[in-house]
């Protein structure tokens, strides 16, 4: 016998639809059938009790009216925190109370009188109770026939059911032209109200003119447009949403937020993103030349939220920035020491990522940079297309820099440019900040974020990442970094070295050396016939776009196999002078060499003005030349060349993050320190074991693939090699019928001749005949 508290005709919701208890067995089986095809389905009461604890299942509270019908309280509702000075409320709890006073009265009559004279008795009391709603017979008769049962009546069941039930106020024509109207209005993002209600009233137009031709009244339909969009307001859902304005738009406005990314350890999950900087920048504190807004690369640590690393440039987001980004996520911050004085405090958060985590644009998905982030050993995780609240962790981030910084320097674009126009901020005229000051505020600023309390880790992202780092990752030869993470290409490797990009990479030493061993496993139709002529060999190189003092060249021939760096041949056109800038020892720097976007454009500028570009103080010059009038032209309107102008001169500022190597007072950092395992031993001397952590990989083992020369075939090509290929196959088909028939006609004579030496006939055997039907036999055996 069950102890639960179950009638027969009690119903529930289950998850497969409305059942009604029906009876119980002596096994303890409860049987219940679905309303509508009487299915049975057996439960039992454990699991039955299991799912009314989790929801899954529910009792639906149901009465018997005076008529005999049944009706269900529950259908419509409890009432909400926002109805509870409601009118409909207080109607409620008054009917409420007189019924279940009435239910307590024995004899209480349900004629009008008898009711009247009831609410009269009872209404000091009500009052008392705070229920001021009047009564009349007539309602209270109503509640006690229709709302719930003597023992069972919940304040839902008195809830009034005006306005809930559709009504239709429009002829069944209108009433489907106004259905038409909502549909067209959700079929094509540009509909709006006014359009949607334009076709209506062309539909009604139509059915009033058909019905005047039959001499009939015409309709009455909404001479507002009101009606017409309450209507559609009334339809807003996913689906609908999704059909007008598309699939991502239907996922951010109607789908729950899913959680966000975690991670339990440091260098565990990395993200980077970029942003444009809400200030502009001056080329430098004498001249104030405006160069415009950069934009910034942030990689943040997921676990710890510490900053990894950033870098802010005139480029726009590429390749370029990712890979500078993560160099400097691999290398220590001991630089501050004496790049940032002024900065309190240290920058301890840099280490070799497990897994970054980055957008799926085209500068992550580059060949190059899966290349990189492979041989490294890290691990690329592309978010999905279009949605920056995967990142938010990054945005997040991005929102605090400006209210830290961005929006409270001179030069701020806070909001935008109608705003801005309203208050009267040009932020162009009010820039103020160099790109080596902003950078000295942002270390300042990453320092005190690192130090400040974290609401989702309710704690200090510095503390954390001392607590939970319990061994870094990092790579032994940092100056791999610099092999690695840079773009790939082929190139010819001569006695003269390397052409690349209009410039020659050479070094007799290194080309000496690696030039015969490497021609010498390339093939001989690539050398020349002459016996004196040049030996040659395509070598594969990689290279740093903002850098072109020098190339890295796969020696393949070596043992083991290397890079070898060859120098820019014309040194003084690669370097210029260091820019002196305030707060900064140029001497305590290396002076940034130019890059080969910067390099083709003093070429291009030399031409064109008929500039002599053949020597090194020749090239100088014409460098010299471009840059005096890009900053002439830094300062016009924003046009193309302005753009070229602003990259061009950002370029040419110092690089805080390359000290020279002519300290002489370098301590031993984090990167110089080694991993060794040793057995233990009496006196702790034994020999120790180096654990290998370092990069993968210097190049790929398969060889580099390139596409092949040549025009694809036209459709009249393809046409007729598709012709070609049928009659070969018509004509393959036909040939194997032929030799399939002549194989049987010859196995039929055969046949027949030891047939005629078995009954060793004198007479002449016929000669036999190849008949349909023996054909067929025999192929059918073949």
């Amino acid at each position: 016998m069950t102890t639960l508290d179950l009638e027969q005709g009690d119903i529930f919701e289950l998850p497969h639809g409305r059942y009604r208890f029906h009876e119980e067995w002596d096994d303890e089986t409860l049987w219940f059938l679905k309303e509508k095809t009487g299915h049975r389905l057996p439960l039992s009461e454990s699991k039955l009790v299991e799912m009314l604890g989790a929801g899954q299942a529910r009792r639906i509270d149901v009465f018997r009216c005076a008529n005999g019908s049944v009706k269900s309280s529950s259908e419509r509702g409890e009432f909400g925190p926002d109805e509870e000075d409601s009118e409909d409320l207080k109607r409620a709890r008054a009917l409420q109370f007189f019924a279940r006073r009435w239910d307590d009265t024995l004899g209480a009559s349900l004629g009008r009188a008898g009711l009247r004279e009831f609410i009269k008795e009872h209404k000091h009391q009500a009052y008392s109770n705070k229920h001021t709603h009047e009564v009349s017979p007539e309602a209270l008769y109503y509640a006690l026939v229709n709302c719930g049962e003597p023992g069972n009546r919940p304040l839902r069941a008195f809830r009034s059911g005006r306005g809930r039930t559709l009504r239709k106020h429009f002829d069944k024509e209108i009433e489907a032209a106004l259905n038409k109207a909502v549909e067209f209005f959700w079929e094509l993002r540009s509909r709006g109200y006014t359009e949607a209600y334009a076709y209506f009233r062309s539909i009604v137009a139509k059915i009033n003119r058909e019905r005047d031709a039959a001499k009939l009244d015409p309709l009455k339909f909404p001479k507002r447009m009101e009606t017409l969009r309450r209507r559609i307001n009334q339809t807003i859902n996913s689906d609908n949403w999704e059909t007008k304005y598309g699939s991502r738009e239907a996922h951010l406005k109607f789908e729950g937020i899913e959680e966000g990314l975690s991670a339990t350890r440091p260098l565990e999950l990395v993200i980077m993103d970029h942003t444009v900087v809400d200030t502009w920048v001056v080329f430098d504190t004498e001249q104030f030349l405006p160069l415009g807004r950069p934009t910034l690369t942030v990689a943040i640590d997921v676990a710890t939220r510490c900053v990894l690393g950033y870098l802010i440039s005139f480029e726009p987001a590429s390749l370029h920035s990712v890979l500078t980004t993560l160099k400097r996520v691999n290398r220590n911050k001991n630089y501050m020491k004496w790049t940032f004085p002024d900065v309190p405090g240290t920058w301890d958060a840099w280490g070799k990522p497990e897994n970054l985590l980055v957008d799926s644009g085209w500068e992550f998905k580059s060949p190059s940079l899966q290349d990189a982030l492979r041989d490294i050993g890290t691990r690329i995780i592309w978010s999905p297309v279009r949605t920056p609240q995967y990142k938010a962790i990054g945005e997040r981030f991005f929102r605090t820099l400006n209210q830290r910084i961005f929006h409270k320097l001179p030069g701020a674009v806070p909001a935008g440019p109608t705003e801005m126009r309203l208050i009267d901020v040009n932020p162009r005229a009010d820039s103020v900040i160099s790109l080596g000051g902003l950078d000295e505020l942002m270390h300042d600023a990453i320092v005190g974020y690192h130090n400040d309390r974290h609401s989702t880790l309710c704690d200090l992202p510095a503390e954390v990442w001392k607590r939970t780092l319990k061994r870094r990752h990092v790579i032994d030869d940092i100056t791999a970094l610099d092999h690695i993470l840079g773009q790939t290409t082929a190139v010819r490797l001569t006695r003269r070295g390397v052409r690349f990009k209009n410039m020659t990479f050479h070094d007799k030493r290194i080309v000496s050396r690696m030039l015969g061993p490497v021609s010498a496993k390339r093939k001989r139709r690539d050398q020349p016939k002459s016996p004196i002529g040049s030996a040659r060999a395509w070598v594969k190189i990689k290279y740093d776009p903002i850098d072109a003092s020098c190339i890295q060249v796969w020696n393949d021939a070596a043992k083991p196999p290397r890079y070898e760096t060859l120098p820019n041949r014309d040194r003084k056109f690669v370097y210029g002078p260091t820019k002196k800038t305030p707060g900064r020892d140029p001497a305590k720097e290396f002076a940034r060499p130019i890059s080969f976007w910067h390099a083709e454009k003093v070429k291009i500028f030399a031409k064109a003005n008929d500039l002599p570009f053949e020597t090194d103080e020749q090239r100088w010059a014409a460098r010299n030349r471009l840059r005096e009038k890009w900053e002439k032209v830094a300062g016009l309107l924003p046009k193309r060349n302005t753009k070229e102008a602003i990259r061009g001169l950002a370029q040419s500022q110092s690089m805080f993050d390359r000290p020279s190597t002519a300290r002489s007072d370098e301590k031993v950092g984090a990167s110089d320190v080694v991993f060794a395992t040793a057995e233990p031993s009496p006196n702790g001397m034994a020999a120790a074991t180096l654990v290998p952590d370092q990069v993968a990989a210097f190049e790929r083992d398969d060889e580099e693939r390139y596409a092949q020369k040549g025009r694809s075939q036209s459709a009249k090509s393809k046409a007729k090699a598709k012709r070609t290929r049928r009659q070969k196959a018509e004509d393959e088909a036909e040939s194997k019928g032929r030799k399939a028939t002549e194989a049987v006609k010859e196995r039929i004579t055969r046949h027949a001749k030891a047939a005629a030496r078995k009954s060793k006939k004198t007479e002449k055997p016929s000669k036999p005949t190849a008949s349909r039907e023996n054909i067929k036999k025999w192929l059918d055996e073949d």
